[in-house]
């Protein structure tokens, strides 16, 4: 494993996971509890090569997508030190 995946919600780290489907599974389980939640549609969009931002907008609309404060990043793994 070369990588972790890092959730944040308002850049506050909440999980972290070993591979990119389960950190956005995280922040979408998340992001789906508030009431209503099952009304909107949601898409990640790579908002630079180490991060994913979560998008939302209400199903059946075709109005534009907004941000969300959710997002993946992706954190380097420091090899292990074998002198330890």
């Amino acid at each position: 494993m070369t990588a972790a995946y890092l959730v944040m919600f308002t850049g506050t780290p909440t999980a972290v996971a070993t591979d990119l489907a389960r950190a956005q599974a995280a922040a979408l389980t998340d992001r789906c509890r508030p009431v209503g939640a099952d009304q909107y549609e949601n898409r990640w969009d790579e908002h630079t090569p180490s991060e994913w931002r979560l998008m939302t907008r209400r199903k059946g609309s075709g109005g534009r997508w907004s941000w969300t404060q959710r997002s993946v990043r992706t954190l380097p793994l420091l090899p292990s030190d074998p002198t330890r």
